[in-house]
């Protein structure tokens, strides 16, 4: 008897299953995802199989602290298809730009500008090729002139006429220092970036671990989200 139940069970789920309508599934497919690579340019490329990036290390390049106005980063921007079924056609590039300082009680804080459009590239290059461009404290500084901080918590300053943390011309964006005897972190840059495809697709966000913590070592598929650096 518990044999003619088994089979019965056996062959009505069987039944069920090779019966399922497949378009009343609500799980949806897999569908085609494209990711990029930055790097800074001016740090050669690893071998295939190597585990570090130092290309793409936080602060591995950095704006200097005097003769800003003639300094640049150099980058450079894979777009990756892995199964070849996308092609990106543009590329957003967006800059944040953290600054440290202190509140009216002295304690240590960092104020996010916000991300802003700096670069939009039309990459030439096909699937797993380099675009190269430049990012300068000149372009830095006009996205975020008039951006304001409410440093004491109730009134909007700008940031470039912050009078606890004076800037001038050619020495706009600040490195390490001490503010009423208080130390102050440099001013931080975390570039990000936005990939249109062909198709009418956007790409912005990724998994945090595959893609943006790309845990393999370094090849034509390697990922990651972001670029980080400062002034030194």
């Amino acid at each position: 008897m518990k044999k003619i139940l088994t089979y019965t069970l056996f062959f009505g789920l069987f039944i069920l299953l090779g019966c399922r309508d497949e378009s009343l599934n609500p799980m949806p497919g897999w569908e085609p995802g494209v990711h990029a690579f930055g790097v800074f340019a001016d740090i050669a490329e690893p071998k295939d199989g190597a585990g570090s990036r130092p290309n793409a290390v936080t602060n591995a390049v950095n704006f200097p602290l005097t003769n800003q106005s003639a300094a640049k980063e150099n980058l450079k921007i894979r777009w990756v298809s892995l199964d070849n079924k996308l092609t990106v056609n543009k590329v957003e590039v967006y800059i944040n730009m953290l600054e440290s300082y202190n509140d009216a009680d002295g304690n240590p804080k960092s104020a996010s500008l916000g991300a802003k459009l700096i670069k939009t590239l039309s990459p030439a290059a096909g699937n797993r090729e380099w675009t190269a461009f430049s990012i300068t404290p000149d372009d830095v500084y006009a996205l975020f002139k008039d951006a304001t901080v409410k440093y004491d918590g109730t009134n909007a300053v700008k940031v470039f006429e912050n009078p606890a943390r004076p800037r001038v011309a050619g020495q706009r964006l600040l490195n390490a220092g001490t503010v009423n005897k208080l130390a102050v972190s440099a001013d931080q840059f975390v570039m990000t970036w936005k990939l249109y495809t062909t198709d009418g697709l956007v790409f912005s966000v990724w998994n945090s671990d595959s893609i943006c913590g790309d845990p393999t070592p370094y090849s034509q598929a390697s990922a990651n989200c972001s670029l980080t650096w400062t002034v030194k």
